[in-house]
């Protein structure tokens, strides 16, 4: 693979972990904000802030493949 693919590829997947940054932060704000008192809606938010950040964490493996590897 040529370099500039290599590069159009790493920014893509740079561009999607920043998108998963914002939605972990958002759903992070959202379980402290003190007006949600349903632990139903707070414990959702909890968990879909602990998937985005794997999501990050899988991001950044792949990352580190396509750099290594390609």
């Amino acid at each position: 693979m040529d370099n500039s693919n290599k590069q159009k590829i790493l920014n893509e997947f740079g561009t999607m972990k920043m998108l998963e940054q914002d939605a972990c932060e958002f759903y992070l704000k959202a379980l402290q904000d003190e007006s949600v008192k349903d632990e139903e809606v707070r414990n959702c938010f909890r968990i879909i802030a602990e998937d985005e950040q794997h999501h990050i964490e899988l991001v950044d493996r792949i990352r580190n493949i396509v750099n290594n590897c390609l």
